[in-house]
């Protein structure tokens, strides 16, 4: 921008004149400074503010990709390395049709591993099974040792999908080292006890070993605490987390995606009931996109 020159004082004018061409040259000067100073500092905004917009744009578009790119880190479960068979055909089974409703294609589920006991290091485990049917029903749950002495019982209402129950703290702890039986009762018609749906499982409860211990202690999230049982074996305690963990989160991913990693481990030696575990997976998923 062009600048109205400034007169230069002549030293040989008179003496009144010269002091006020001197006066006009100071302000002049001043004026100038202050646009150049104000011209500098606007463009310094200005690329201040084009770095900040730049800075603020790489950082999204990172953000955007990272969240693209990153993989979500979901639970996937191995079974134990030298697992217990199941005492006989009785058990991880369901009797009685598997549904109240005739035309019902699911049916009562322990949501257990079938070709091994799973295994758990509680003392006060949480026992997982799906429902089928849409209306309530009276439903049982029984445990009992593997002698089939009842330990605990309990009555409640059925609800459709996912249901657990957690052994109450106040009974004595399951011990390490034994298995245990457990069921659950769908009560079709209380005046007909044969026609009632019965599902079964076992249960093997281990030690915990002391590098688990160690990397439980140091988890931060639950999600870090179901793979860490669902990688070391431990069924009961991975699927019991990840329902503690979709009780707070509305969502369950973790439960399905460790449905999911139990059917694919089941895949090979039975395969029926890796077909029947993917069946429940996809009416949940479904029921979960419906909420």
């Amino acid at each position: 921008m062009p600048h109205a020159p400034c007169p230069i004082p002549n030293i040989f004018a008179p003496s009144r004149k010269r002091r006020l061409r001197a006066v006009l040259y100071c302000v002049c000067v001043l004026l100038i400074t202050v646009e150049i100073v104000t011209e500098g500092i606007a463009m310094m905004t200005h690329e201040l503010k084009r770095r900040t917009v730049y800075s603020a744009g790489i950082a999204s578009l990172m953000l955007s990709v990272s969240f693209w790119i990153a993989p979500v880190a979901l639970a996937k479960y191995t079974p134990p390395q030298n697992p217990s068979k199941p005492k006989d055909t009785g058990t991880n089974t369901t009797r009685g049709g598997g549904s109240c409703e005739a035309n019902s294609s699911a049916r009562l589920t322990a949501l257990v591993p079938f070709s091994h006991v799973g295994e758990t290091v509680s003392g006060h485990p949480t026992f997982t099974w799906f429902v089928p049917d849409s209306p309530p029903r009276p439903l049982q749950f029984r445990l009992f040792t593997r002698t089939g002495q009842l330990l605990y019982r309990t009555e409640m209402q059925s609800q459709p999908g996912i249901m657990s129950v957690a052994l109450p703290s106040n009974l004595p702890q399951l011990s390490i080292g034994q298995s245990y039986q457990w069921q659950v009762v769908l009560v079709c018609d209380p005046d007909d006890p044969p026609g009632n749906v019965v599902a079964a499982a076992e249960i093997q409860v281990v030690g915990p070993a002391a590098s688990l211990q160690t990397q439980l202690a140091a988890a931060q999230t639950p999600q870090q605490r179901i793979d860490l049982y669902a990688e070391s074996g431990l069924w009961y305690d991975a699927i019991a987390e990840a329902r503690k963990a979709s009780e707070t989160s509305q969502s369950q991913a973790a439960v399905l995606e460790l449905l999911d990693s139990l059917a694919s481990s089941e895949a090979e030696p039975l395969k029926d009931w890796s077909d029947r575990l993917k069946q429940i997976r996809a009416i949940e998923q479904q029921r979960q996109g419906q909420r």
